[in-house]
């Protein structure tokens, strides 16, 4: 039973590494792009950045820390329920 519980324990931390993983190069601000736009009139220039991941997705610091996050607290309450669940079923003393 210890063994089942190790691996359900280990799987599940591995899946959240790997959706971490997947997160960061997903939403990962690692490309930003800027333009300006001059113009002869005083005041009408513009300008602007976008921030993009590796695969071209547009994004922010802030979407990614809220995706890593997000992964991080379904883990770490995913793995509390299992680790609670194999303490209710095992019958052995601790």
């Amino acid at each position: 039973m210890r063994a089942q519980r190790r691996w359900t324990l280990s799987a599940i931390i591995w899946t959240g590494i790997a959706a971490a993983i997947v997160a960061s190069v997903l939403f990962a601000p690692l490309i930003t792009l800027g333009w300006c736009s001059d113009a002869d009139e005083t005041g009408t220039s513009e300008r602007g950045s976008v921030q993009q991941s590796v695969l071209g997705i547009e994004t922010s610091v802030w979407l990614w820390l809220g995706a890593l996050g997000a992964i991080a607290i379904v883990t770490v309450v995913a793995a509390r329920a299992a680790r609670r669940q194999s303490r209710t079923d095992d019958p052995s003393p601790r």
